[in-house]
């Protein structure tokens, strides 16, 4: 039996995520033959080049013209223009220097990736190419975090729908992924969803082997998947799976392996496989990652993933759920110390790596000691980077000893820096305790990652407010920061007790039999929308004071790039480099479009009646389906050529407050 283990599309493409390594060495410890296959890796390889940016390019010329030929445009016409318009002037130039872009991330050398204004152009070259190929396969969003469409995940019926060749741009991956599966007669295949973004690629990935190796079985596991089957009823659980044979539930090592040795017996194995929730981690290998296409991740140089632990040793804050687990987290449990020195001696010498990253919930800060030291006392230079609580055991010698053993950064989860919101959410710590954590890892030489966020159920502008000024006053130790926005995830406490947390009602999308997302009304006045507004500036405005991006790229928490910066220029790196420009001059833009139509008026109006919509949708009606955004969209006016006497006319659009 030859078994294909798979990562689908779309997650960050700069270095390896470990659930398929995690697996592969698994079945290769007991005798299994494995390919692994990064899908990931490969798509954007094959997507982001200037031959493939000049198809894009054609396609959407070619849906322009078909809009622009159009008497008047509804909503839907006008949101699908507005889409066109905006990636309309990078169409000339981004074919022509899509490949130095990518050339720069894998610069071996290090001179243009280090360098801040050529790193910048090729992030934005990047991006603007990610935006056009979202744009030519409109109305459908795609990077390197997400895939969606206004609508999608709801039903089995639209996951095959969108599955459909013409709308993934993703197919050519597939077939070539489909064609190597086939040459090495594979009879198991497996596909990891580990993050929402990979859920629809990954099933159209299943529909597509489903035809092209018809008796091979498919089966589904991870994070992604786990979450959506945990909530579905035995009935619907089949139903669901689509394209699949089967789906193995929480931690998969044993369950792929009974899996694989039910099949090889001839024998028929059940539709949903309950993997074990608490692995025993003694008895885990290595990862291993060979076979992998290492030479391809858009890095200059290795950043590998590790896990020395699972789980989350605390698991009681409220807002917390994700993983291989029901409600909460996961149970916490540790590898021995021996091990983890042991697997990463192995991994650095076979595969070069010198950097690496602990994918895990959060490390015991003694078991992080154990380790440091350890790798001192063995002499293996390399560099480790993790998640922490800033637990009040980060005392100035733990931090030095954690220094000496290789930690390069740590990522503390803050959340908050007002006492009555740490309190609500069970965080276990205070401000102070978290300050001296913070100073107390900066001062040993590590650089200090602050995760936070705002608008938890009850947060009043002040507390929000509060986080900010503990990021700006820790400014010189604080590396890099992240404040998002809450958001209510199944099987956290809020969700599973949301009368304690000034919650009246949570709902679903009407018809999301699958529940990806869920909305929530409060027994407490929000705050307003002006008072989000200042938060949200003010959150702008500290920004301004570090070299920010989004993930994954350097100056985003916790990813392989921001590893690689912080090991060559220092911890310092994104506060020095705040002054980088944040949009460097692109060569050759172009203006829009030629169009009939008033490109800029039905860009700017589109977008404000979408968002009107949605909070109609949400905050007045409470209720969100496909039919009533239909309902309301067809209220909108319609667009008409600019000059024509048509213009205007409609009924009003949804009121936005």
């Amino acid at each position: 039996m030859t078994i294909a283990l798979i990562y689908p599309p779309t997650c960050d493409p700069t270095a390896p995520y470990l659930s398929v390594p995690t697996l592969t060495a698994w079945l290769r410890a007991h005798g299994k033959t494995v390919l692994p296959v990064d899908a990931n890796v490969e798509a954007y390889d094959r997507l982001l080049r200037g031959d493939v940016m000049a198809e894009m390019a054609q396609k959407i010329r070619a849906a322009h013209q078909v809009l622009d030929q159009k008497p008047s445009l509804d909503h839907i016409d006008q949101m699908h223009y507005s889409r066109l318009g905006e990636v309309a002037p990078d169409l000339s130039w981004v074919n022509d220097t899509i490949d130095d872009a990518v050339s720069v991330l894998r610069d071996r050398t290090g001179r243009r990736f280090f360098h801040g204004t050529t790193y910048e152009r090729a992030v934005q070259t990047v991006q603007a190419g990610l935006a056009i190929i979202s744009a030519a396969y409109s109305p459908l969003f795609v990077d390197f975090t997400g895939y969606r469409t206004p609508f999608s995940l709801l039903t089995p019926e639209q996951i095959k729908t969108d599955a459909d060749p013409e709308n993934n741009p993703f197919q050519e991956t597939f077939q070539a992924v489909g064609n190597r599966l086939a040459a090495n007669k594979i009879t198991l295949v497996g596909i990891s969803m580990a993050f929402p973004g990979q859920i629809q690629p990954g099933f159209s990935l299943a529909y597509h082997l489903r035809q092209r190796l018809p008796g091979v079985h498919i089966t589904v596991g991870g994070p992604a998947i786990t979450q959506i089957l945990v909530r579905q009823t035995p009935a619907n659980q089949v139903r669901v799976l689509g394209p699949f044979d089967s789906a193995v539930l929480y931690e998969g090592e044993a369950a792929l392996l009974e899996l694989a040795d039910t099949l090889d017996r001839g024998e028929r194995p059940v539709k949903i496989i309950s993997g074990r929730t608490h692995t025993r981690l003694d008895r885990l290998p290595a990862p291993d990652f060979d076979g992998l296409p290492l030479e391809t991740y858009f890095s200059p140089e290795l950043v590998l993933p590790y896990d020395p632990t699972r789980g989350c040793y605390w698991g009681k804050c409220a807002f917390c759920h994700y993983g291989l687990c029901r409600q909460g987290t996961a149970q916490y449990r540790e590898r021995r110390v021996a091990d983890m020195v042991a697997h990463l001696k192995q991994m650095a010498s076979q595969w070069g790596c010198r950097n690496f990253y602990f994918s895990q919930d959060a490390f015991l800060p003694k078991t992080a000691q154990k380790l440091a030291k350890a790798l001192k006392a063995a002499s293996l230079e390399i560099h480790w980077s993790s998640d922490m609580r800033p637990e009040p055991e980060l005392t100035p010698d733990l931090c030095r000893d954690l220094k000496a053993g290789g930690a390069l950064s740590v990522a503390l989860g803050i959340e908050s820096a007002a006492p009555r919101l740490l309190k609500l959410i069970n965080k276990g710590v205070g401000v102070k305790t978290m300050q001296a954590a913070v100073e107390n890892l900066a001062e040993a030489g590590i650089a200090v990652e602050a995760m936070c966020f705002n608008a938890f159920p009850t947060e009043t502008a002040a507390e929000a407010r509060a986080t900010l000024g503990f990021i700006r006053a820790l400014k010189q130790q604080i590396s890099l920061f992240i404040c998002g926005k809450f958001g209510l995830w199944h099987g956290s406490r809020v969700a599973l007790h949301p009368e304690d947390y000034g919650i009246q009602r949570i709902w679903q999308m009407a018809g999301d039999e699958l529940g990806t997302g869920l909305f929530y009304t409060s027994r407490v006045s929000p705050r307003s929308l002006q008072d989000q507004d200042r938060i949200d500036r003010a959150i702008d405005r500290l920004s301004d004071q570090w070299w920010l991006h989004d993930y994954p790229w350097a100056g985003a928490l916790s990813t392989a790039h921001t590893l690689l910066w912080y090991a060559r220029k220092g911890t310092g790196v994104f506060r020095t480099h705040a002054v980088t420009p944040r949009r460097v001059v692109m060569p050759g833009q172009q203006p829009p479009l030629k169009s009939r139509y008033d490109m800029e008026q039905i860009m700017t109006r589109a977008q404000d009646h979408e968002a009107g919509i949605w909070q109609t949708l949400i905050h007045e009606q409470a209720a969100v389906s496909p039919g009533r955004y239909d309902v309301l969209a067809r209220t909108l006016p319609r667009a008409f050529p600019a000059g024509t006497k048509g213009r205007g006319k409609g009924r009003r659009r949804p009121k936005r407050r």
